[in-house]
This record gives structure tokens, C-alpha cells and sequence, in this order.
């Protein structure tokens, strides 16, 4: 074992990639049964709130999206109990990069109903695409970045051309089967 007075510059910039690589790979291994439950959720969520407004008329039935983190954190929570998920800056940084989703996600869906109607499933939908493209970007996993482009730029497009009403709703239903196909991939892999 080399003693901290023998580390060069360079092996000591080795380790730490070679920590991080580690660490990153944990992360991604750990990830699949999360994907799939954002997955499942998301698809449940879209599914409801499609159903319910298809058949009322009325879409303040997407006031349930609202109850999607009320659900899905203490699943998430209870799912990732006794893991042994590194905290580390790849951790931090996937929890930051979906926590900005979050807020732009609710702060976005806010305006929309206050002051800015809008498009919000193609404004959701591009920010759920880039936040797993990112989230695939920092994990080097190439599937998961895929997967966000695939929903992000193919979601814009559909949100854009081909849907309106409830209908939209299918798109995030589309989105979730990515995501959990994406998480049955990782698992897969192990």
C-alpha cells in the first residue's frame, strides 16, 4: 500500500477517478428499481388523470400530478432502504439535477395556471427529457441518455404536431414506459 508522502500528482488524480468510476457504477446499479418505480408511477399518474379527464371534460383533474412525489418519495424511500448507495458528488449531483426538474416542473405548471397558459406537456415533457439525458450523461450510461432523447425530443414533437386534450396525457404515459423499460435494462445488466 502506498503511503500518502509516496502519491504523485498523477496517481493521486487516479484514484479518484478510479473512486468516482467506482462510485458511479454502485449508483447506476442501484438505479434500475428506481427508474422502474418513477416508471410505474408515472404511468399510473398519466393514466388516472387521462381517464378522469377524458371522462369528466374537465382538466383540473392534472391537479393530481400533485400527488405523484406524496406517493413516490416514501416509496422511493422505503425501496431504497438499506442500500449502499455511495453519497458522494455523483449522488448529490443526480439528486440535484432531478430536483431542478422538480421545481422547474411545479414552478412552470404554477404560471401556467396563474398567469402564462401554455403548452405544459411539451414544456415537462423536454424538461423530463433533459433531466434523464443529463442524469445518463453524469452516470456514463448511454442507454439512459438515449432514453432521455428519445422522450425529450420525440415527446416535443408529438406535444407539438399530433396531441391535445387528455390525449396529451398518453405522451407521459409513453415517456413512462421508457423510463421503466430503461430501469429493467439496468437491472438486467447487474
Amino acid at each position: 500500500m502506498e503511503s500518502l508522502n509516496e502519491l504523485t500528482p498523477a496517481r493521486s488524480l487516479d484514484l479518484i477517478n478510479e473512486t468516482l468510476d467506482r462510485n458511479r457504477k454502485a449508483i447506476l446499479a442501484g438505479s434500475g428499481k428506481f427508474f422502474v418505480l418513477w416508471g410505474v408511477l408515472l404511468c399510473l399518474f398519466s393514466l388516472a388523470v387521462w381517464l378522469l379527464w377524458s371522462r369528466s371534460g374537465n382538466a383540473a383533474w392534472n391537479l393530481l400530478w400533485f400527488a405523484m412525489p406524496a406517493v413516490g418519495y416514501p416509496a422511493a424511500a422505503v425501496l431504497g432502504k438499506g442500500s449502499k448507495v455511495p453519497q458522494n458528488f455523483v449522488s448529490s449531483l443526480l439528486g440535484k439535477i432531478w430536483g431542478a426538474f422538480g421545481f422547474f416542473s411545479l414552478s412552470i405548471s404554477a404560471l401556467a395556471i396563474i398567469a402564462f397558459p401554455m403548452n405544459l406537456t411539451l414544456v415537462i415533457i423536454l424538461l423530463f427529457g433533459c433531466a434523464e439525458t443529463v442524469s445518463g450523461i453524469a452516470l456514463k450510461n448511454w442507454p439512459i441518455i438515449i432514453a432521455g432523447a428519445i422522450v425529450g425530443v420525440g415527446g416535443a414533437c408529438a406535444a407539438t404536431r399530433l396531441v391535445s386534450g387528455p390525449e396529451q396525457l398518453l405522451l407521459f404515459t409513453g415517456a413512462a414506459a421508457v423510463l421503466a423499460l430503461t430501469g429493467v435494462a439496468i437491472m438486467l445488466k447487474k
